[in-house]
């Protein structure tokens, strides 16, 4: 049995909710923001039990996603909380945010320069002056190195396993590009499913991040390793 990508929002959500340390996760982006003292957050991507666990520690959050069903799926999770369905090339803000916060390498999905910077111009337009930026991006010199994109990863919950396997091709170089083609198997309350998913994901250099940014009116504070193997974190300030 092969799952509709209906079906499969829901297993891609769950997949992050268990293979994902939500409360580390969200104490990490904490610790990188909380200097800066942020009230008004935005929120981008599907690491919604992250942005539950900021949510409870008294931050004032909205929370983007670019489908339906990853909307819906928001919507279960994040009872409460301002959720909206939109693309960060065109976020529907305007000098709204002391902060965003885009944690789970979404900007993954920005293959190329010109969208990257559609991105960013709108992470600027929706941020009040002197707002902060978190942003993870996979690193070109570790995507293709962990069992996160090249192997096996399984996750368990309740009455649920999910067993993903998966593989990376390099594209291109400048930008570095990879094709990743992945099997999602899945046991759920005695039954089985299959969903095998593929897309391109771009990964980025520190340097590269850091020019990007600094095209974009953001002034670049600290670069580092993330809260996962496979990428690392920046914090800029809009200019």
């Amino acid at each position: 049995m092969t799952a509709t990508y209906s079906d499969f929002a829901r297993i891609c959500t769950l997949f992050y909710d268990y293979t994902n340390n939500a409360e580390a996760t969200a104490k990490f982006v904490e610790k990188k923001i909380e200097r800066f003292r942020p009230k008004k957050v935005l929120f981008i991507g599907g690491f919604f039990l992250v942005a539950k666990e900021l949510a409870r520690k008294g931050y004032d959050l909205t929370v983007v996603d670019y489908t339906v069903e990853m909307v819906r799926e928001a919507k279960i999770r994040l009872p409460g909380v301002k959720i909206f369905k939109a693309d960060m090339r065109g976020l529907p803000f305007i000098n709204e945010f002391d902060a965003i916060i885009s944690a789970g390498r979404v900007f993954t999905h920005m293959l190329n320069d010109e969208d990257a910077g559609k991105a960013l111009a709108s992470f600027e337009k929706s941020l009040n002056h002197s707002g902060i930026l978190f942003i993870d991006n996979y690193e070109d010199s570790k995507i293709m190195k962990t069992n996160y994109f090249n192997g096996k990863v399984s996750a368990k919950g309740p009455e649920i396993k999910i067993t993903r396997e998966s593989q990376t091709e390099q594209i291109s170089k400048k930008p570095f590009v990879v094709n990743w083609k992945a099997k999602y198997s899945v046991e759920e309350n005695g039954k089985k499913s299959e969903y095998r998913d593929e897309m391109e994901h771009r990964a980025f250099s520190r340097e590269e991040r850091r020019a990007l940014l600094g095209k974009s009116g953001f002034e670049v504070l600290e670069q580092g390793n993330n809260f996962d193997e496979t990428s690392f974190y920046t914090i800029a300030r809009k200019q």
